[in-house]
């Protein structure tokens, strides 16, 4: 169990590192001439192809095995960041190219989080799922920053190809993963009981509030030139790595309800911050306050979600929850877009973080009534 969560998380670290080169995704399609509007719908389609095939995938690998929905996925994943690489300004192609590492990912990473736990004690899920979101954010240390100087210096097609590599390297690690006895066919349905339904409507928020700061915060440059975005990855990255990996599990609360409502409080704060930084080391600040609640958020959504789920329908469960956080990060591009096209970019940031600072209260304290464990 130990080898094979340590062999997930190192391949997890790999892939995710292609996944953090298309933070500046973004930038790419601005410097082709498309507009605000035009970026967000464009970026929310890798999130609206997850939406769909998370479903999809949690079905394969409660009827096959968690390996096949891992290595699918990281060979899709690649192979279409490699083809970003070739072919230049061809939005249609990109628009399809945007849609398979869509579907790559969202297939990778629903295995890796059911990898994380087969064979463990349900006691052991948040530790395990925690210990493999360390593994999420470990990228955003050094590849956004190394992707932007690579892009600069050399354009985008090879910032591409750099990632292409990371997400390639994993694939030798997962296929040494020891195999899972392959499951009986049977029809997986799924029950969505209220504590499934609020979990996915939080990770519904999380994925507005993420989706919108992670391509929309290096925008920011083209605004204000005084603040380099380079290093908010690396920042928000470093908070979450610490409280995942260790700071989180000393709260008394982490694993239950009520760490939510902190977090996302933090994560609003965040984009006030940012929204008036007018310098580097002000605007760094909005980035600690976005790595508190991402670094809380995401592994206590998972952890409870797997912890609820019947186990012989662990992965459509996850599958529905996950997909619901992959609907947030479809519709939050595009409104934001839309946003930004009207009100302007820092205003926008500001009706952002009301949004994230009201919305989850409810769904949290509805939780909190209902979930035992």
């Amino acid at each position: 169990m130990r080898k094979n969560l340590a062999k997930i998380s190192l391949s997890t670290f790999l892939l995710y590192g292609g996944v953090a080169t298309l933070v500046y995704f973004s930038l790419f399609l601005k410097n082709i001439g498309l507009n605000d509007a035009q970026i967000g719908i464009i970026v929310s389609l890798f999130s609206w192809t997850a939406l769909l095939a998370r479903p999809i995938g949690g079905k394969i690998a409660d009827s096959i095995s968690v390996k096949f929905i891992l290595l699918l996925g990281a060979l899709i994943f690649s192979l279409s960041l490699f083809s970003l690489a070739a072919v230049g300004e061809r939005v249609p192609i990109i628009v399809i190219l945007r849609i398979t590492t869509g579907l790559g990912f969202a297939w990778y990473s629903l295995g890796s989080l059911l990898q994380s736990v087969e064979g463990a004690h349900l006691r052991k899920f948040t530790s395990n799922v925690s210990t493999l979101s360390v593994f999420y954010l470990l990228p955003y240390f050094i590849y956004p920053y190394m992707a932007i100087r690579i892009a600069k210096k050399f354009g985008f097609p090879a910032m591409f190809v750099f990632g292409g590599i990371s997400a390639a390297i994993s694939i030798p690690i997962i296929l040494s993963i020891k195999n899972t006895n392959k499951k009986e066919k049977t029809k997986v349905k799924l029950k969505i009981r209220l504590e499934i339904f609020l979990l996915g409507m939080l990770n519904f928020f999380l994925g507005w509030s993420v989706n919108v700061a992670f391509p929309f915060i290096p925008l920011i440059e083209k605004v204000r030139p005084g603040v380099d975005t380079g290093l908010f990855f690396t920042v928000v990255s470093l908070l979450s790595v610490l409280i995942r990996g260790y700071f989180g599990r000393l709260l008394p609360s982490w694993g239950k309800p009520f760490i939510l409502i902190p977090a996302f409080l933090s994560f609003s704060a965040g984009f006030v911050v940012a929204s008036f930084a007018v310098n580097t080391p002000i605007f760094l600040l909005g980035g600690i306050l976005m790595g508190i609640g991402i670094g809380s958020i995401y592994p206590n959504i998972t952890a409870m979600t797997l912890r609820t789920a019947e186990e012989a329908r662990r992965g459509v469960t996850m599958g529905f929850v996950s997909s619901m956080g992959d609907l947030g990060f479809c519709t939050g591009p595009i409104i934001f877009g839309f946003l930004s096209y009207k009100f302007g970019l820092m205003s926008s940031f500001l009706i952002w973080a009301g949004v994230v600072a009201i919305l989850p209260l409810w769904f949290t304290i509805k939780l909190s009534r209902k979930f035992k464990g």
